[in-house]
C-alpha cells in the first residue's frame, strides 16, 4: 500500500562532490556492500562514475587493480570490464551513469 508520511526537514546536507555527479536527466544511486560482497566482472554501456563514501574496494578493471577507500573517484568509460569486492566493513558510495563520452569508442 502507498504511503505518504509527512515530513518536516526541508534541507538535506548532500556533499558537493556527490551532487556534482547529478546529470540533467537522471539520478545518482547510493550502493552499500558488505564486506565479502563481490559484484563479478562486466561491464556497462554507459560511462560511470563512482565516489567511496565509507570503507574501502578492491576494485578491478581492464589493465589494473587497485584498493580504493573514502574520498576516491573512479572514472569508468563505458564498455570497460570491472568487478569489485567490499573489504573489511564494507563500502558505500555514490554510483552516477551518463552517455559515453566518446561512444565512436565504444
Amino acid at each position: 500500500m502507498t504511503q505518504i508520511i509527512a515530513g518536516h526537514k526541508t534541507e538535506f546536507a548532500i556533499d558537493p562532490v556527490i551532487l556534482n555527479l547529478l546529470p540533467e536527466q537522471g539520478s545518482i544511486e547510493l550502493q552499500h556492500d558488505t564486506a565479502g560482497k563481490v559484484h563479478h566482472l562486466h561491464t556497462h554501456p554507459v560511462d560511470e562514475i563512482l565516489v567511496i563514501i565509507r570503507g574501502r574496494l578492491n576494485f578491478m578493471w581492464d589493465g589494473g587493480e587497485r584498493i580504493v577507500g573514502a574520498g576516491d573517484t573512479i572514472l569508468l568509460p563505458a564498455g570497460t570490464p570491472h568487478q569489485s569486492e567490499a573489504l573489511e566493513g564494507g563500502a558505500v558510495y555514490a554510483i552516477a551513469t551518463r552517455p559515453p563520452a566518446n561512444p565512436a569508442n565504444n
